[in-house]
This record gives structure tokens, sequence and C-alpha cells, in this order.
């Protein structure tokens, strides 16, 4: 799971409007979808428990930032409207709609062209093509700078007027946080993590050796991960200077919030402050911040509410949530939602049969723009000898320990083990095969009686280990793709293509459906594919 929790991380900081990491009143949902019975419709509440809007739409509608939110209509298209008892729609219909933030919002009015719309509606500008190059990507707006990304995908900012900040020029590049922004700068193999200003200047260059960021700054910290094999997080300082040293023990953390940070020790979450002293020990399922001095967290089914100390805050024990949303939390109790604080206290007597936090968009992209992202997300790695967490000639013991399936007894005959990966719209079936069978029996010769009281030796089992001489010989993965990536395998390929070669791959054979990529080190990438019916990746 290191690397699964990792990405999931690197997600939910990108994804600025996550529940998990909403807990201020700044940046969390201002009104939320709920329904009353389990055929009702929808309506729009406020975060406090407030209904505006009752038994309105067929499906929920994206929870509101900023007062506004988006809905999903009949034929596809996206509308916007202001959270009041008679809703107001804003502006027209769109192919692709992002929420709002700091009063502006990325749309597509169709599939060729982004622009940004203001809370009337109005559009502010067009984003065409910077330097003969379109634009594909435009997430929201954070200190008054977005991301977007070029069709060559390299990334740069645009401001609220349309003026190009910062030219597109980075291979990653993450929204502003505390007058500064983490890029990576695109030089293949050397490519540097960097940290600029809002004129695009080079404030602080980071180690050499860092291999990933958790993408924003947070309490003057960043997240830093120097080896994605033994996946140790640590945090450095804007500059440049190592504050918590990585550890295995931190293989996934979140970025600071209140002088704490939640970790991942590879089994359970804990809860550290910023010296890297463990103030809660990793013993809970899942923990999210519920505001200063406060968290959600998560044992077996069961989530509930604790302070600083470990101590159970919450009155309510409940088995779903919507998160922290300006201070407050619906709860699911039994069969309803409730509406509690964000300490778990209970407010008011209202339920509710339902209430969702059904996150906006962050971004509006073309499709494109997708296959690469999703592709990172689902493997992290396409290298030669290595996909996602798995390496050519592991041993067995070592694949075994990483995946959590078993021990060498239960494995004594198998040569394969497989794991299922899914992001969206894709998800994939991994299969590892390996050289001999995973487990061998360990014997000692013992002489025995038969019925007769006649003495014999026979080879006795005492136990198992992992063999020796097994170990991982190829690596192959079913890929399946879905919803707005349904019958683009070929995208999907040409996408995967991009990362191998970054990695060293050197195209060998290409045909209608069949890639065939090498390495030095005799490394072997076959990709097949067909419209409709997925793609095969084979690494050996």
């Amino acid at each position: 799971m290191k690397n699964l929790l990792k990405w999931a991380v690197l997600a939910a900081i990108t994804q600025v409007l996550s529940i998990s990491c909403t807990s201020s009143k700044d940046d969390s949902f201002t009104h939320l979808p709920f329904r009353q019975s389990e055929n009702g419709l929808w309506g729009v509440l406020t975060a406090d428990g407030k209904a505006i809007i009752s038994d309105e739409y067929s499906s929920p509608p994206f929870a509101a930032t900023e007062g506004i939110y988006i809905v999903k209509k009949e034929n596809g298209l996206f509308e916007y409207y202001k959270a009041d008892p008679k809703p107001v729609r804003i502006g027209s219909q769109y192919y692709k709609a992002a929420a709002f933030k700091e009063s502006m919002a990325p749309v597509m009015e169709d599939e060729e062209i982004i622009s940004v719309i203001n809370t009337k509606g109005d559009v502010v500008f067009k984003l065409e093509k910077v330097s003969g190059k379109r634009i594909i990507s435009c997430s929201l707006f954070s200190e008054g700078l977005a991301v977007i990304q070029n069709e060559d995908g390299l990334k740069g900012y645009v401001d609220k007027k349309g003026n190009i900040a910062v030219t597109p020029q980075y291979s990653e590049a993450f929204s502003f946080s505390e007058g500064l922004a983490i890029v990576k700068s695109d030089e293949g193999e050397r490519s540097k993590w960097l940290l600029i200003n809002n004129k695009g200047e080079e404030i602080q260059k980071l180690d050499d050796e860092i291999k990933e960021t958790t993408g924003s700054i947070s309490g003057g910290l960043i997240g830093i991960l120097k080896s994605v094999d033994d996946g140790a997080w640590g945090f450095v300082s804007k500059n440049n200077e190592e504050l918590i040293k990585p550890s295995r023990e931190f293989v996934s953390v979140t970025p600071p919030k209140f002088k704490t940070f939640t970790y991942f020790d590879g089994t359970k979450w804990g809860i550290s402050d910023i010296t890297g002293k463990r103030i809660i020990p990793a013993e809970f399922d899942n923990i999210l911040n519920s505001g200063k001095g406060f968290f959600i967290v998560k044992k077996g089914d069961v989530w509930f509410v604790i302070d600083s100390e470990n101590r159970e805050s919450s009155n309510v024990e409940f088995t779903d949530h919507t998160g922290n949303n300006q201070g407050f939390i619906f709860a699911k109790v039994r069969d309803r939602f409730i509406l509690i604080d964000s300490k778990g206290k209970r407010v008011g007597e209202q339920d509710y049969f339902e209430v969702v936090a059904n996150i906006p968009p962050s971004e509006v992209s073309f499709g494109v723009q997708s296959f690469k992202r999703n592709i990172a997300e689902l493997f992290q790695v396409i290298a030669p000898g290595k996909l996602w967490k798995f390496s050519i000639e592991a041993p067995a013991s070592q694949v075994a320990e990483l995946l959590g399936s078993g021990n060498a007894e239960t494995l004594k005959s198998s040569r394969t083990l497989s794991t299922k990966r899914s992001v969206t719209d894709m998800e994939s079936i991994i299969s590892l095969g390996f050289s001999s069978e995973m487990g061998v029996a360990v014997t000692e010769r013992e002489m025995l009686r038969d019925m007769w009281g006649r003495a014999y030796w026979e080879n006795v089992v005492k136990g198992y280990v992992f063999n020796e001489n097994s170990y991982l010989q190829d690596i192959s993965a079913n890929i399946k793709i879905f919803g707005d990536l349904a019958g683009k395998e070929r995208e999907v390929a040409n996408s995967i293509l991009e990362i191998a070669k970054a990695s060293g791959f050197t195209l060998q054979s290409q045909e209608e459906g069949v890639l065939i990529l090498s390495a030095g080190n005799n490394r072997v990438l076959s990709l097949k594919y067909a419209r409709n019916a997925g793609l095969n990746l084979l690494l050996r």
C-alpha cells in the first residue's frame, strides 16, 4: 500500500477541495446536497444544516463553494446556480465546469477553448494559445494565480485578468500557497524541484535527491520524498532546511495544519507535531482534520472525533460523514445523518436521510491531459524493470511483504500473485509472475515406526520458508478504461508510451494495437490495446 497511499496524499493535496483537507472556514464547502428519503429528490442545505432548496434535483448537485454549486443536466452539460431559495442560474451551459475559488471558475463552453468566468457568469478571458501552443488545462485560482498546462504537457500560471504570469515551462507545477509555488523543471533526469514567486522568479532550489513533494507549502513546511523505493517522507522548510528527517514510519503524510500532520506507517494512521514528535500513535484506519486540536478518526467501520490528547470528544459514533465544512460535520448515525460540530457534539435535532460532500472538479481540461495524470496515479512508476512498487528480480519474500499476501506456507505452491488498482475512469489487475514456487518446506530426517514397530527414516516437514531462488520474473497489467475515457485505448496507450520513453525505454516497433519498447538492461515492455477492449501491459 506504500506508493498507493503516497499517491492518495498527492491527489488530496492537488484536489484543493478534497474534504480531507478542508477544515478551515476559508476553503470548505458552503452548501451540501441532501435528501429526506431514499427515492426523494435532492436539495441544497447550508453547512450548518439550514435547508435552502428542497426536492429539486433527481441526482445530487456538486457541493457549493463561495455559495455557488454546479448541476449536471440530463444532456451531460453543466450549469452554475447561486444557493438561494429560488436558485438563479449563472452564465450558460458548459461542456466542463470547475468550482469557484477567489470568485473565478474555469469552464469549457465547447470542446475547443477554456474560458474563465466570474460570479456573474461573465467571461473574463479565454485561454487559447501561449507561444503557439494550445492551453489544455486550467486549475482553480489560488493567491491570484491558476496553473495552466499546454499541449506539450508543460505548466505555467495565468493571473485573474488573463495575463500569462509564468510561461508554461515546468513538468510539474502546483498552486500557490504562502506566497510561493512548488514546481519541477523540465530537464528529464536532471529535473529539479524549485520554489518560485508569483513573477516566476526562482526563490529556492530544493535538494537534488528529492523525488516527490506534497505539492504545497503549509505552515512553512514542504513534505518531501527522497526515495520512491523506501517510501520515507520528511519535511523541509521554504529555505530547504531539513526540519523532519525522512522516516520509514512516514510512508505517507498530509500537509501540516494547526502545527500537526497525519502520517501513515504502512498499516495505520497517526498524528505528529511539526517537530516530528508522534503525539498520537498510528492506531487508526483513517484520520481527517476537524479543526484546531480535533480529528475525525476511523477504527474498523466506526468514525468518531478525538482531541490532540487522543481523548474521544464526540458524543456520537458514526459510519459515514461529509468531513468538516465551515466548522460542522454531517454524520451518519444508524440510518440517518445528523449535524455535529468540529468536536463531535450534536447540534440541533434535525436529521436527514442522506447528505453528501459531492466534490466539484478542481480543474477543467481536455481529455488528452487526463490520460497521463490517470496513468501516473495508477502506476506511479513505469520504468525499465519496475512497475508501480514492484521490481523485476525482487525476491518473492519482499514482494509478498509489500502486498501483504501471506506467508511461505500459504504460498508454497504459488508462482503468481495479483493485486487490483483503481483510479478515476481506470482500473487494473496487476499480475506478478515468479521464477518458481514462492514457498518451500523445511524438513528434517526423522526415524518413525510402522504399525508393526519396524523403524524407518522419513523427511518430516517442520515448517516453511520463502524460496531464496524465487524472484519476480514478469509483471503484467490488464487495464480497463471507462467513464470519460471509454473507447480511448489508443490515446491511453500513447500516453503510456510517452511516460515509458521518458523513463528510459526506446520504442522498437509500433503497429496498430501493439507497441514494443526496450531498455538497455534487456528489459522489454509490450503494450497491446483495442478500442473498447482495454489494454494489456507486460514488463519482462
